[in-house]
Formats: structure tokens, C-alpha cells, sequence
């Protein structure tokens, strides 16, 4: 449970009222609250588990009204459901809040911060610290930059490869087990506390990363991108062999793009697992290797279908001209014999004419 006096230790708030057991109130949303309408009495949309926030606007809005309404509306905000009141610039709190804090033991704190830069921090350090999570049984990696589960069942040789990819430059996070948080979208994994930088190894037991390949071996925590889940290999289960399919895994209602991997003895699967990432970040960037093998095929037999119907056309076509051969007309009587000709359009043809004849008296004629 994260309570207010989690939040006063990170950020240094000084406490202005509030006991120890008015410390420990839950804190269970990341939105905060600057409560403008509720000090003027309006408290139809107010949202009493939020943090308050005091500012210029609002203090400048205290001191132009009736301390008594002041007070009075302070009780509401101040109420039991109240995570805490934080007064910012470091300006001193008015007389009516602190009283009204006083009364119902709401924690009042002080803050030099700006209003808005202190909202912005808060809210981006109450999402992470209140991020929905859990724990698997797994291994995590830093592989080519992406954060890599490592899943599979019990004694597959996850550590194993795990440590095999180290040796290769790649980075540990977590062996055994990860925490993983869901923060604004992102799966962020991490290491418990207790076994960060160890690792087990079957026949050899715990060994400290750190010491044996350099503290760059290790990476505090990643965010999930891909999951490889590792299968016993088996020759009748039928496994992706184009890569046109992408299984999804999901945590935490996010899904994280999966792939199954047969393992077995004859296998890299330290070679492999690099592979299959190289393969999703290229994926990421737009170039999909599954796809572009269904192009080329396909344009493949476009090409031999085009080629077939070009063979058929020229066959047609010689056949046509033989047709043509076969039935030349009689010679010209008038124009006189030709020579014996294949084609009458063809350029032999143009060339050669007519034959001019001569008879008995010398006289030409055609």
C-alpha cells in the first residue's frame, strides 16, 4: 500500500499537521485535484481520493473570501477520503485550511516547488508507484536494445541460454522471476531485490553476473517488447514455417508479439534468439520478411504466366502465316510471272520485282 508518507519521503514535503497514523492514508489514484470551485462551494464533480493541490490561484482565491466559508469548505475537502493537502510555492498556509486539517486529521503538507512542475513529477511518479503488477516465472534480457522474456517450462534451459546471451554482450535483468508493472501503456520488467544480478545454473548453482562478465552485464529494468516462448521440439507438432503469423501474449491487458521456438540439443538457441529479434525489429521498422517471400513468389508466377501467354500468342501467329503461304493467288497474267515468293510483305520481295521479258525482235516488254 502507498501512502502519504511514502510520498512526503520522495519528494521532502514538510509536514504542516498531521500525526503518524494520518501519514498512513492510502493513496489509490494518480490524478491530483487543485480544488478552485469546492473552496467557492461547489462540490457537485469533486473527487474526494485525489490529492489537493494549493497554488497561487487558489490562495489568491482564499484571501477574497469569508474566512468562515473558507473554513467550512475546507472541511469537505479536507475530508477522511483525502490522500493529503499540499500547499506550494512555499507560501504560508492560510488560517481556515490548517484548522479545518487540523479538525479532521487530513496530512497538510508544504512545498517549495512550482505548482505545475510538482503536478507533472507527482503524476509521473504515482503511475509507476501505483502501476498495476505482477510476477511470472521467467528470464528477461536487454537483447539488440529490446526488452526479451525468455518463457517456458520448468528445467528447459532458460538460465541457460540466458547465460549463453550474456556471454554473446547482451544484458541481464532477471532470472527466475520479473516483476513486471503496467505504466501509462508500457510493460516495464524488472528484478526483485533479492536476486538481482544472480542467476541460477543447473549443476553449478547461483553465480553473481556482475563479478564473473562486468557490471554492463546487467540493466536495472527494460520495457517488454517481444516474448520468445521455448517449447520441447517435437517432428509431429506442427510449428510457423513463413513467419506471416504473429502470436500475442498477454499481461497485464497489454499484448506483447510472442514467438515459439522448438528447442533441442542440435539447436543454437542463443544464434536463433538473436535471429528472431533481429527479425521483430525489422518487422517494427516496416520490412516483414514473410510478406516480402509472398510477394516474390507471387510476382514470380505472374512473371511465368505472362511468359506462357507470350509463347501461345507466337505460336498462334505462325500458324496464321502459313495460312497466308498456302493460299497465294494465281500469277498476274497482265503484270506478267513472278519469282516464287514466301511472303509477298516481306523485303525480298520488294527487292526482286518483276522479270522483264525479251522476244524474238528485241523489244522489251514486261
Amino acid at each position: 500500500m502507498f501512502t502519504s508518507l511514502d510520498l512526503a519521503n520522495h519528494f521532502g514535503f514538510k509536514v504542516l499537521q498531521g500525526d503518524l497514523e494520518s501519514l498512513k492514508r492510502p493513496i489509490t489514484v494518480a490524478e491530483l485535484d487543485r480544488p478552485g470551485v469546492e473552496l467557492l462551494g461547489q462540490f457537485q464533480y469533486h473527487q474526494r481520493n485525489r490529492i489537493m493541490l494549493l497554488g497561487h490561484k487558489e490562495m489568491a482565491l482564499i484571501h477574497e473570501l469569508d474566512e468562515e466559508k473558507v473554513y467550512r469548505n475546507a472541511l469537505q475537502i479536507c475530508s477522511s477520503d483525502c490522500p493529503c493537502v499540499i500547499v506550494t510555492h512555499g507560501e504560508k498556509c492560510p488560517e481556515p485550511i490548517l484548522r479545518a486539517a487540523r479538525e479532521n486529521n487530513c496530512p497538510l503538507f508544504s512545498s517549495d516547488s512550482d505548482t505545475s512542475r510538482l503536478s507533472s513529477d507527482m503524476y509521473v511518479y504515482l503511475t509507476e508507484a501505483l502501476a498495476p503488477q505482477t510476477a511470472i516465472h521467467a528470464c528477461l534480457l536487454e537483447i539488440f536494445g529490446l526488452g526479451v522474456i525468455l518463457l517456458g517450462e520448468s528445467g528447459i534451459g532458460k538460465s541457460e541460454i540466458s547465460l549463453d546471451l550474456i556471454k554473446k554482450g547482451h544484458r541481464l535483468i532477471a532470472d527466475d522471476r520479473v516483476n513486471i508493472r503496467a505504466v501509462r501503456g508500457k510493460l516495464i520488467g524488472s528484478c526483485p531485490e533479492s536476486i538481482y544480478g544472480m542467476m541460477e545454473v543447473r549443476g553449478i548453482g547461483i553465480i553473481d553476473v556482475a563479478r564473473m562478465f562486468g557490471i554492463n552485464a546487467l540493466s536495472k529494468s527494460a520495457k517488454i517488447s517481444f516474448l520468445v516462448d521455448l517449447v520441447s521440439f517435437n517432428k509431429n507438432e506442427p510449428m510457423e514455417r513463413v513467419g506471416m503469423k504473429t502470436d500475442r501474449f498477454e499481461l497485464l491487458g497489454e499484448y506483447v508479439p510472442m514467438v515459439r521456438l522448438p528447442v533441442s540439443a542440435a539447436r543454437s538457441m542463443s544464434d536463433i534468439i538473436e535471429a528472431a529479434v533481429t527479425n521483430f525489429k525489422l518487422k517494427d521498422y516496416g520490412y516483414d520478411t514473410g510478406y516480402e517471400f509472398q510477394k516474390r513468389l507471387s510476382e514470380l508466377q505472374q512473371k511465368r504466366e505472362m511468359e506462357r501467354r507470350a509463347a501461345e500468342r507466337n505460336v498462334l501467329g505462325t500458324k496464321s502465316d502459313k495460312t497466308v503461304v498456302s493460299m497465294n493467288p494465281e500469277p498476274d497474267a497482265v503484270s506478267g510471272p513472278t519469282i516464287g515468293i514466301i511472303n509477298p510483305e516481306s523485303e525480298t520481295s520488294s527487292k526482286i520485282g518483276k522479270v522483264e521479258i525479251v522476244d524474238d525482235s528485241g523489244k522489251r516488254g514486261k
